[in-house]
């Protein structure tokens, strides 16, 4: 987005890293008193957990309130305040070019799509946790799945109109023609469906890994800061959104680690998600991210090789059969008698190794950066 020198990268990054933290452990304790008196609010244990999960009954949720509110609001001043500075032609956030006020809005005005999508993913998330306490059974799994599309696409969309460069103003009647064309959809289509499916698959990946305490927002700090170590954002600097929602995940894990005083809820984990794949799309980091979200997707395959084979034995045999003592996968080991901590502990050790292996990879060139914009 902006033009950094690297040290001065290196200190924003830094800068954002510890604001958004600190906002999180700021606001955590009032934000848990304001959630906990929510008029007519029921907080039960979450539905196909193991027994021992009863005793979180009453433990508040839409935690995840927080986690984006706290980085998102750290990312927009943090934006302003360098563009503010790229403007006078100061160079103390280490810009390289000064910006006329029609670049500097734009380029604002970009970030700002970007953090109002996010944004979206957090309301979609806050509605369905809303519900859920109200006592009227969330939102739909379909519903809440077309929306999921319907704001990936869009996501997709304003990339694509920041890659091809499409005017604002100006388009002839050709121009219309071209860019609607049959061949055009045919292309779009081709390209745009796969990057829907990984958006949407991440954003439910990391929404089936939050189901026990501080798994998911210790995993979104090491992913989150692994992104923020690749190249930075093509169309805008994506790596301050990363850098912030892992640390103001490291801050929410004072109030989440076990016995979690507050959960995420889909408000936090729905927005994580989507949030980590955007910023890989706009970091053409897309075949790193099962690297640093490892734990993440063998959460989400974990329930779909669960499902997929309970359904092959009951048709086959009459009785479904299970893989998993139940899934995600996490729960398993919970009913193997492995502690909740201990659980945590050893996913985020794990996906630390496959972390530190794809940054490895990454810089010496064997993942390919993709997209190729």
């Amino acid at each position: 987005m902006f033009g950094f020198n690297d040290l001065a990268a290196a200190a924003f990054l830094l800068l954002v890293f510890a604001a958004s933290c600190g906002v999180m452990l700021l606001v955590g304790n009032r934000m848990i008193a304001w959630i906990q008196n929510l008029p007519r609010m029921k907080w039960s244990a979450r539905e196909d957990t193991p027994d021992s999960h009863l005793k979180k009954a009453g433990t508040p949720s839409m935690g995840g309130l927080g986690i984006v509110g706290s980085a998102l609001f750290c990312v927009l001043g943090m934006a302003s305040l360098h563009t503010f500075f790229t403007l006078r032609g100061d160079t103390i956030l280490g810009s390289v070019r000064p910006l006329r006020w029609q670049g500097a809005a734009l380029e604002f005005a970009a970030t700002g799509v970007f953090l109002l999508l996010v944004a979206a993913f957090m309301l979609l998330g806050f509605k369905d946790d809303w519900s859920k306490a109200r006592g009227t059974g969330g939102l739909r799994a379909r519903s809440k799945f077309a929306w999921q599309v319907v704001l990936s696409a869009l996501f997709l969309g304003f990339a694509y109109a920041a890659v091809v460069d499409i005017p604002i103003t100006g388009l002839s009647l050709a121009d219309f023609q071209a860019l609607f064309s049959n061949n055009t959809w045919l292309s779009l289509l081709q390209v745009g469906l796969p990057f829907l499916l990984f958006l949407v698959g991440t954003c439910n990946a990391v929404n089936l890994t939050d189901g026990i305490d501080g798994l998911a927002a210790g995993l979104t700090v090491i992913a989150g800061i692994s992104l923020a170590l690749c190249d930075r954002g093509v169309l805008l600097d994506s790596s301050w959104l990363a850098v912030a929602l892992a640390g103001s995940c490291l801050g929410f894990l004072s109030f989440n680690k076990f016995p979690a005083r507050v959960f995420m809820g889909d408000t936090g984990s729905l927005a994580l998600g989507a949030a980590l794949g955007m910023c890989a799309v706009l970091s053409r980091a897309v075949f790193l991210l099962p690297f640093i979200g490892f734990i993440f997707y063998v959460e989400m395959f974990s329930v779909i090789f669960q499902v997929a084979w309970f359904r092959y034995t009951k048709k086959k045999y009459g009785e479904g059969r299970r893989l998993f003592r139940r899934a995600p996968l996490h729960h398993h080991y919970e009913l193997a008698g492995w502690s909740e901590w201990r659980v945590v502990l050893t996913f985020w050790a794990i996906n630390l190794v496959t972390s530190l292996i794809g940054l490895v990879l990454w810089h010496m060139k064997f993942i390919p950066r993709w997209p190729n914009y």
